[in-house]
C-alpha cells in the first residue's frame, strides 16, 4: 500500500496565515510605539501571540479558554531563565500546539500527531525567524523605527504560521483510505453517506485480510478490495461534481424562459424579431434537454454507487467464513476469495444508454440578421 500525503483544508491554512500576518502587523505598530517610549516588546512573545490570537479559529465553547491559554502559556518559558532563543522556541511551539489542537477552524480537535508536529515545526522556525530578523536589521533596516520593528514582527508571524502547516497535512500509509478520508471531509449531498459507508467497509475488510498469513493470495485480495473502494470513491466524486453543477441551474427557470420567449415570438408582428425569439427559445430548449440528460446521469451514478457499496457489503459478508480458526489456512483460500470478489465486481450489468455517456454542453445558436 502506497504512502499518501494529503494537504487538507488549504484555504483554512492560507486564511490563518493572512490573519496571523495582520495580527502581527498591528502588534508591530504597537511595538514601534513602545520602542519610542523606551519600553521595547519581546518579539518572540508578542509577535507570536498576536499571530496566534488572530490566526486561531476556535469553536464558541473553546474560544475564551483558547485565547486565555494563548496569552498565558507561551509566556511561561520566559520565566525559566533559559538562554535565547530557547524561550522563544518554546513559546512558538506552545502557541502552535494550541492553535493546531483547538484553533484549527474545524469542529473536531486536532490529531495528537498533527499537534506535536506543529509544535516541533514552529519551535524550529521561530528561532530561524529571529535570526532572519537580526540579519535584516544588521544589513538593511537598522534596529530602530517603525519599519524594522514591523518587518521583524511580520517575519516571526510568517515563519510561525508556516510551522502550523502540519495541522493541515495528513500522512496515511494507505492511499485508498486517505482518499476516503478526504472525501469524508469534502463531500456533500447524497453521495457522502455512501462514500463514508464504503470507507468503513473497506477498513473492516482490510482488517480481516491483514490478519491472514502473508501470501500472494492475500496480496491479490487486498488489490481487489482497493479497486472496489476506489471505484466507489470515483462514483461518489462524479456524482458530487454533477450535483454541484446542477445545483447552480434551476430547470424550472429555464423552462419558464422558454415559454416566455415562445409567447413573445407568437405575439410579435416583425418577422425578423420573431425569428430571433424563436432561435433564442430553441437554444434554451437545447439547454433544458441538456439539463434533463445530466439529471438522468446523476441518478444513474447514484444507482451505480449504491451497487458498488452493496458489493463491498457482500465482500464483508464473505470474510465471515474466513475468521476464527481458519485464519491460519494457506494462501490458496485468500486467492480463491479474491477471485470470487473479482467476479462479483465484474457481473454483467445492463447496457448503458446514450444518456450514460458524457454529455457535452449544447452549442450556442448564432443569430444573424
Amino acid at each position: 500500500m502506497a504512502l499518501s500525503v494529503q494537504f487538507l483544508h488549504r484555504e483554512e491554512f492560507e486564511s490563518r496565515t493572512l490573519r496571523a500576518l495582520g495580527g502581527a502587523a498591528c502588534m508591530g505598530v504597537l511595538g514601534a510605539i513602545a520602542q519610542r517610549l523606551h519600553f521595547p516588546l519581546e518579539p518572540g512573545y508578542f509577535a507570536v501571540v498576536a499571530a496566534a490570537m488572530a490566526g486561531a479559529r476556535a469553536s464558541p465553547g473553546n474560544a475564551v479558554g483558547l485565547r486565555a491559554a494563548l496569552a498565558v502559556l507561551p509566556a511561561l518559558p520566559f520565566f525559566l531563565g533559559a538562554p535565547d532563543p530557547l524561550p522563544q522556541s518554546l513559546a512558538g511551539g506552545v502557541a502552535a500546539a494550541l492553535v493546531a489542537w483547538l484553533g484549527n477552524g474545524r469542529a473536531e480537535a486536532g490529531r495528537p500527531g498533527s499537534v506535536a508536529a506543529s509544535a516541533a515545526a514552529a519551535g524550529v522556525l521561530v528561532p530561524l525567524a529571529l535570526y532572519t530578523q537580526q540579519v535584516m536589521e544588521a544589513r538593511f533596516l537598522g534596529s530602530t523605527g517603525l519599519l524594522p520593528v514591523l518587518t521583524g514582527f511580520l517575519t516571526l508571524a510568517l515563519f510561525w504560521s508556516i510551522g502550523t502547516l502540519p495541522a493541515n497535512v495528513v500522512v496515511e500509509a494507505d492511499a485508498v483510505e486517505a482518499r476516503g478520508r478526504l472525501l469524508e471531509d469534502s463531500l456533500k449531498g447524497e453521495a457522502r453517506p455512501l462514500a463514508v459507508r464504503a470507507l468503513g467497509l473497506y477498513r473492516q475488510c482490510k482488517e480481516v485480510v491483514l490478519r491472514m498469513p502473508a501470501s500472494a493470495g492475500r496480496t491479490e485480495l487486498l488489490g481487489v478490495l482497493e479497486k472496489m473502494a476506489q471505484e466507489s470513491f470515483s462514483l461518489a466524486e462524479a456524482h458530487a461534481g454533477l450535483e454541484a453543477q446542477l445545483g447552480s441551474v434551476v430547470a424550472n427557470d429555464v423552462d419558464a424562459q422558454v415559454r416566455e420567449l415562445r409567447a413573445r415570438a407568437a405575439s410579435t408582428q416583425d418577422a425578423v424579431a420573431r425569428r430571433q425569439l424563436e432561435l433564442a427559445a430553441s437554444s434554451l430548449g437545447e439547454e433544458l434537454n441538456h439539463l434533463d440528460a445530466l439529471s438522468r446521469r446523476r441518478e444513474r451514478l447514484l444507482a451505480q454507487l449504491h451497487a458498488q457499496v452493496a458489493l463491498l457489503e457482500r465482500a464483508r459478508v464473505s470474510f465471515i467464513g474466513v475468521q476464527g480458526s481458519e485464519m491460519g489456512a494457506k494462501g490458496a483460500q485468500a486467492a480463491q476469495l479474491a477471485r470470487k470478489l473479482k467476479s462479483l465486481g465484474e457481473e454483467p450489468s445492463a447496457p448503458a444508454s446514450d444518456d450514460a455517456q458524457p454529455v457535452s454542453p449544447p452549442h450556442g445558436t448564432r443569430v444573424t440578421s
